[in-house]
């Protein structure tokens, strides 16, 4: 049994982000854990696997046990061969340059002869559904891809426990049914799970018991009744077109990644982009925002294409990107300084914009952080204080890539809110997801990829059916909330 006996964090010796958490999982048992942004989940998925206090420095107190042994003087190295974690952010736990190396570091490190480590690693790409991707470069895996990765890297340890913060973020429908049945085999092998979870859909159908952790305590979990969503009135849309993609065709190095891409983006339109892990909705994003140029075609603002030497501060001005990782989107050493920091370089600070950033983060839930480092914030904190800062200069049009993953209920509610203001205002918003659940009750589009090509572009309910129709029925109602 894995378990945590009066568990006590705290990273600076002031704030206790863990309370006397006791926690018990046994081999063979599913245990999901659920909670707030920022209530400590992440910290005790670190306790328990050793990163604390070993690779994270702080104030520990109470036991770690594994099979009833104190594992206080524990190395990480035996820590490690008996529980693994994947992490929420992949990019932080990926260190090699091949898929099929990444899968088989774990196992090489503990000395496995070389066929039982091909065994291994091919087993274990093949549960996550990612052999095919086995020789490409992890760099350029798309985010759901990387954490299949993940995944497949700590199912290659054989670890006797294994932690999953998050592992429905970033996965794709097929990708959450698929996760299901890798935790359902893992029962059968014994191996004790702990699954950290907001979206409790993805893996209730599998779970032993779900527990929920307040203000650093575990408790039993209680369902909340989610405010009832109210469908946005999709009322005609002005013929006003806002971006606009022409033929596009995008290539990285000599593989091509985006097919003769076309779609319009009109004033008041909220759409939804959707495609499988790895498909180019990332992509697009980035050709829209102009990120990257197209090797071919054009992207329009307005009726100008971006790439015409146009001044990128009246880009982004006019359109904001917020990416998929929130770490890549975080330059400053305080929350606050973040917040004003595209309003500085547009040299958009005055009063009104200075009082638009306080009630931005007020209504984030982040007002009480504005002296913290972005970096200590939780990851779904994180995503909140990246569509804040974009946002405080009030751009018309606003790309954000799959906005909800780490969200709790406030979360979800505060982006939704976000979301219809920017497109009531004249504005349009285009969000990457894999929430059809969304779609029909935000969006006026939704926009289907494939292998890189628009595939369908219409209303949800027409998108939504015919995608079932065609073979994709994860769509159908799968609970997903990213």
């Amino acid at each position: 049994m894995l378990e945590s006996l009066d568990i006590s964090f705290s990273y600076d010796g002031k704030t206790q982000i863990l309370r006397s958490a006791n926690l018990q999982i046994h081999p063979g048992e599913v245990v999901v854990l659920t909670g707030p942004t920022g209530s400590g989940k992440s910290t005790l998925a670190k306790c328990l696997s050793g990163f604390i206090p070993r690779s994270v420095s702080g104030e520990l107190s109470g036991e770690i046990r594994i099979d009833g042994e104190n594992t206080s003087d524990y190395s990480i190295a035996e820590i490690s061969r008996l529980v693994s974690l994947v992490q929420q952010d992949p990019d932080s736990q990926i260190c090699t340059l091949k898929v099929i190396d990444e899968v088989a570091f774990g196992p090489e490190n503990y000395e496995f002869s070389t066929e039982t480590i091909e065994k291994i690693a091919e087993s274990s790409l093949l549960a996550v559904d990612t052999l095919h991707l086995h020789n490409r470069n992890t760099h350029t895996l798309s985010g759901g891809e990387k954490q299949r990765l993940a995944i497949a890297s700590m199912l290659s340890c054989q670890p006797k426990y294994l932690i999953l913060d998050e592992p429905s973020a970033s996965l794709d429908p097929k990708g959450v049914l698929l996760l299901r049945k890798i935790l359902a085999g893992l029962k059968d092998k014994n191996v004790g799970v702990l699954c950290i979870e907001h979206n409790l859909e993805a893996v209730r159908p599998v779970a032993d018991c779900i527990l929920s952790i307040s203000n650093g305590t575990i408790i039993d979990w209680k369902p909340i009744a989610e405010q009832p969503i109210t469908p946005t009135a999709q009322s005609p849309v002005p013929d006003t077109p806002l971006l606009t993609l022409k033929n596009v065709n995008f290539s990285y190095g000599s593989t091509q990644v985006i097919h003769d891409a076309s779609l319009t983006i009109h004033q008041g339109e909220i759409i939804a982009l959707m495609g499988g892990n790895g498909s180019g909705k990332t992509t697009l994003v980035s050709l829209l925002g102009g990120l990257l140029e197209p090797d071919n075609g054009r992207v329009d603002l307005g009726r100008v294409p971006i790439s015409s030497g146009r001044d990128r501060k009246e880009i982004v001005k006019r359109i904001s990107v917020v990416f998929q990782n929130p770490n890549h989107q975080i330059f400053e050493r305080t929350v606050w300084k973040e917040q004003i920091l595209t309003s500085e370089i547009l040299n958009e600070i005055h009063e009104v914009s200075i009082q638009r950033s306080t009630d931005l983060l007020n209504s984030a839930n982040l007002g009480n952080f504005l002296t913290r480092n972005p970096f200590s914030l939780s990851h779904g904190q994180k995503r909140r204080l990246n569509i804040t800062s974009s946002i405080a200069h009030a751009p018309r049009i606003l790309l954000l890539d799959e906005p909800f993953i780490g969200q709790d209920q406030d979360g979800r509610e505060f982006i939704s809110n976000i979301i219809v203001e920017t497109a009531s205002a004249n504005g349009a918003v285009l969000v990457v997801t894999h929430n059809p659940n969304f779609a029909k009750n935000y969006c006026n589009r939704v926009i289907f990829v494939e292998n890189g090509s628009i595939l369908l572009d219409g209303l949800p309910e027409t998108v939504l059916q015919r995608l079932v129709e065609i073979g994709h029925s994860e769509y159908s109602d799968l609970g997903v909330n990213s």
